[in-house]
């Protein structure tokens, strides 16, 4: 299946987004689908290791690595669990489109034959997780900009 793509505009700049969002490494504020995080080995930079404490599922610990990281700008999370069988891959892009605004663009998928298979019976999970975390994006850099 193709990743499912979400993007909206904030009424916040790309340093607000990004302070508000990911700087901390507190992702729960934001993802519906995590309870916190832990084993974080370092702040929203390239190589950074973390574990998703998920909310619902049968595997509630999920490794994840940082790549991509340019402040401000875009970061990529991905990782995978049950030997590879499962994978996942979220990559957030910000960008300015005025003074006042930006828009946030969230890809993310799932692969490996596991993952592919959760996909596929499971689309709204996939689609409400990334649909839910965007909009929570949004929701908390607009009220850090204010």
């Amino acid at each position: 299946m193709a990743p499912c793509v979400e993007e909206s505009v904030v009424k916040a700049s790309p340093a607000t987004i990004w302070k508000a969002c990911f700087a901390h490494m507190e992702w729960e504020k934001w993802d519906p689908d995590v309870t916190h995080m832990e084993d974080v080995s370092g702040g929203c930079e390239e190589g950074t290791l973390c574990t998703f404490m998920m909310k619902e599922g049968p595997i509630k610990r999920i490794p994840c690595k940082l790549s991509g990281v340019k402040e401000n700008e875009s970061l990529t999370f991905s990782g995978s669990v049950m030997a590879g069988l499962m994978q996942f891959q979220g990559t957030i892009t910000i960008s300015a489109n005025d003074d006042d605004t930006s828009t946030i663009n969230y890809a993310f998928d799932m692969f490996g034959l596991l993952g592919s298979f959760v996909y596929w019976a499971k689309p709204e999970a996939v689609l409400g997780g990334t649909k839910g975390g965007l909009d929570n994006m949004v929701k908390i850099s607009e009220e850090a900009e204010a």
